[in-house]
This record gives structure tokens, sequence and C-alpha cells, in this order.
């Protein structure tokens, strides 16, 4: 069944053909704030994103800019951002320009590094948009996210999202997933390193691996863990905590409980790379687990 028009009932609005020329490029709720803004809404950032119901205020602010940028809006001062953009940054292809993410895209990051961006670098940034095909929310929360670990260079965010990619990071619910992934691995490192005693800086990319590998594989928490150094004893290392977390779960031991209830342990299902094997105990507070592993795991 086919659709037409209905016939106009109420007051209209003009809407500039810009609006449409960029239906598809501008997303969803940009296009809103567009047609919000034509409608006779202030161009207010909080009141957008209230009246909108957009996820922040961010989001009504990226809205503004990127419609300042196609040349919808014009600033306070009577020149359109798309053209402030080609005097601060005159060296980037003039092709870009007429593009109001190119903007966006450099005015926030600008602001997320607290810092001036040179002409190359604009370039730089310019180029994981529209050369590597990275899309400007997903470049943005990253240039948040190296800026939040204190490296404000696109230097940096290059080779953060360089990262991304590898971890299968191409959209901004993928970054957000992505990065609400990592904030929960900075926990757990935190936590792991208090029960080892050390600074959670001290723990190396292996060590947080290994961290992350007990609790997002093997589903093992703190209580595991705190229960793995009760029979480290005095190898009170990561990996060797880890070999001891390895054989349990190859031995399906879920819990404190089972572990304490059930488990037994024999020298064929110590996976830790240089573990020695140990004859099999029923107790398992009773193994002798400085027989089982000795330093040169730690090698």
């Amino acid at each position: 069944m086919g659709y037409k028009l209905a016939e106009q009932n109420g007051d209209s609005v003009a809407v500039p053909r810009l609006v449409f020329a960029h239906l598809t490029r501008a997303d969803g709720d940009t296009v809103r704030v567009a047609l919000y803004l034509l409608g006779g809404g202030a161009p207010e950032p909080r009141t957008i994103a209230h009246d909108l119901g957009l996820p922040s205020v961010e989001a009504a602010k990226r809205a503004l800019q990127y419609w300042a940028g196609a040349g919808l809006l014009v600033s306070e001062r009577g020149v359109t951002l798309a053209q402030t953009d080609v005097q601060k940054a005159a060296v980037i292809d003039l092709s870009t320009i007429n593009d109001p993410y190119v903007s966006v895209l450099c005015e926030e990051a600008q602001t997320a590094f607290g810092k001036a961006l040179s002409r190359g670098e604009m370039q730089r940034l310019v180029g994981l948009y529209l050369n590597e095909g990275w899309q400007p929310d997903v470049v943005l929360l990253c240039c948040a996210e190296v800026a939040r670990q204190g490296r404000r260079t696109i230097g940096a965010l290059s080779r953060e999202l360089i990262r991304w990619r590898e971890a299968g990071v191409e959209t901004g619910e993928d970054a957000e997933r992505y990065l609400k992934r990592q904030a929960l691995r900075e926990d757990w490192c935190a936590e792991a390193a208090k029960l080892f005693g050390v600074e959670p800086a001290q723990l190396s990319r292996w060590e947080r691996g290994a961290v992350a590998r007990w609790h997002e594989d093997w589903g093992y928490g703190a209580d595991m863990i705190e229960e793995a150094l009760l029979h480290a004893e005095n190898h009170r290392t990561v990996r060797y905590v880890d070999g001891i977390l390895r054989s349990w779960h190859a031995q399906g031991l879920a819990g404190v409980q089972a572990v304490r209830g059930q488990g037994q342990l024999s020298g064929s299902n110590i996976l830790s790379t240089g573990a020695k094997p140990a004859a099999p105990k029923t107790d398992l507070f009773q193994t002798d687990w400085n027989s089982v592993f000795d330093d040169t795991t730690e090698e």
C-alpha cells in the first residue's frame, strides 16, 4: 500500500534545502536539532537536550557545531564556523571544508586536549575521519579517553584507535561498550593489586590481561583470588596465582566452597608455564604449592 502527503493542517515551517542535503550524512538527533531550531527553539545546548530528550548536553553541542559548520547557523560574531575553520586550518584540503564534521572534529579535539592543534595535527586528525574511515563520534570519544590518560597528542590518538579497531570498535555504540569494559577491567586490576600488595601501575600488561581473564573468561572474583593466594603461600605473584586458578578452572571448580570441599589438584592439570607436577591430594588446604610451582614461573 502506497502513501502520499496529507493535506497540511496547522502552521508550517520552511525547511532550507541545506537540511535536506545533509539527510544522508547527519544522524537522527542532528536532524531533529535542525528542525527544532527552525521551529523556533532556542540554540541553547541544555535546553535542546532537555526538550528533545537527547542523551547528553554534549550531543546537543555537537549538533549545533555540525549545523554551524554546514552553514545553517552563524556564530555571534557574524561568521560561520566553517569560515572560521578555513582561516584557522587553511592547509586542510579545500574539498573537506564543506563537510561540517571537519569543523566539529577540530573544535572538539582541541577542547578535549585542552590545547590548540597545529595545522599538521589538524590534517592528521581529519585524515582519521576522511581517509581511515573512523566515525567522528568514535574519534572524539577516543580523544577524551587518551586525554584522560594524560596523552594529549594526535599520535597517541592514532595508536589508541588502532587498538580499538583490533578490539572490534567501529561505531559509537561499540566505543561506549569498549570503554565500559575497560573501566571495569581497571577496577578489577585495582582490586587485584590491593590483594597482591602492589600499586595498580606496577602490574605488567600480561598481568593485567591475566586479571581480566580470571573475571571475564573464568568467572572468578576477589574471593577466588584470595583463596588462591592462601595456597600460594610465599609465592604471591600474579603468574603463580594464575597457575592455581587455571588448574581450578580446568577442573570445573567455580567457587571457594567447591575448591575447599571437592577440589583435587594433580600434576597433569597444572597448566602454568614452568610448573612442576605434584602428587594428587584430596585436601587443597594441605597441597604443597611450593612443590607445584617455583619462582621460574616469573621468568
